[in-house]
């Protein structure tokens, strides 16, 4: 292995206590009771907690902000559970839709940075696991080089990356690490994130402003939580909620067909390949008439030689 391979394994091993302190750091900062919360009374006590901090002015909306995207990043770059709450709290605390394009940007950030913290660990697995790597790379990039006509049939690695994320079959982890060791472009790794991560985002960001609307009712005695969930507002809410969620369910087959086939291929892109096919084919019946007429006349040579030398001897 070359030295810059051990530094790099070594800046990534260096890298993980280095940012969860600067987490830690920064989690610290907040006016909040709890480290970290476990149970659903922890969430909704750190709501209350954050929601009140937050309605001090923009100098607090901020800094809740700068603390949940460093720590989000963070999650989902180290692969460490939990990131959902930080989506929950976000739909508590900010708008649905806000929160839902907010918290897809950082769960797309950290999965970038989980590609590029992968790219080191690519030489080791590929030695022990080269198989499973090589079966990765076909799923997540389609055909080879070799195969450049098929591959005009096969989906962008963006879009395999986006139905992987949306089916549910594989970790988003290890999607993250497959990137980075099979070679994925960035500019894929990112674009199939983002967009294979909306609606999960989503639901969860929904959830959090659906909670956030029942603990906030300040006439409890009033309106019962039947009543609240029987308003407009709220069954609009979890319409487009069991929507969000069932969708990738009920696609699931259509989903997994733009990963195991080709895509359609129109009529022009078909006239485009054939005529393609057919110059090559012209080229090499052209080359290999080039080749016979060539041997035809050295041949031809060789018997004239062969005549002349025949003529020239004495009787």
């Amino acid at each position: 292995m070359r030295p810059q391979q051990h530094a790099s394994i070594i800046l990534v091993v260096l890298m993980f206590p280095v940012s969860t302190a600067l987490v830690i750091f920064c989690l610290s900062t907040l006016p909040i009771s709890l480290a970290w919360p476990r149970t659903l009374a922890d969430v909704a006590q750190l709501g209350r907690e954050l929601h009140g901090y937050t309605q001090s002015g923009p100098g607090p909306v901020a800094h809740v902000m700068g603390v949940m995207a460093i720590s989000a990043v963070w999650k989902h770059a180290w692969s460490i559970p939990g990131s959902v709450i930080w989506n929950v709290l976000g739909g508590a605390l900010f708008s649905p839709a806000y929160a839902t394009i907010l918290l897809t940007t950082l769960t797309m950030l950290g999965s970038a940075c989980a590609t590029l913290l992968a790219m080191p660990l690519a030489p080791f697995l590929t030695h022990f696991f080269p198989r499973a790597l090589d079966m990765t790379r076909h799923a997540l990039e389609g055909a080879s080089d070799a195969e450049e006509g098929s591959n005009q049939g096969r989906s962008s690695a963006w879009v395999r990356l986006s139905v992987l994320r949306l089916i549910g079959v594989v970790p988003w982890s290890g999607i993250n690490i497959a990137c980075g060791v099979c070679g994925v472009s960035m500019a894929d790794c990112m674009l199939g994130a983002f967009i294979g991560c909306l609606p999960w985002t989503a639901v969860t960001c929904q959830i959090g402003d659906i909670l956030q609307t029942v603990a906030s009712t300040s006439s409890p005695s009033s309106q019962s939580i039947s009543d609240l969930l029987t308003t407009p507002d709220i069954i609009l809410k979890l319409v487009f909620l069991s929507f969000l969620s069932l969708t990738p369910i009920l696609a699931r087959d259509r989903l997994r067909l733009l990963i195991s086939s080709p895509r359609h291929i129109s009529t022009e892109e078909k006239t485009k390949w054939a005529w393609v096919q057919q110059w090559r084919t012209k080229l090499r019946s052209r080359s290999l008439t080039s080749a016979q007429q060539r041997q035809e006349s050295l041949k031809e040579l060789a018997v004239l030689v062969e005549e002349k030398r025949a003529l020239e001897l004495p009787p």
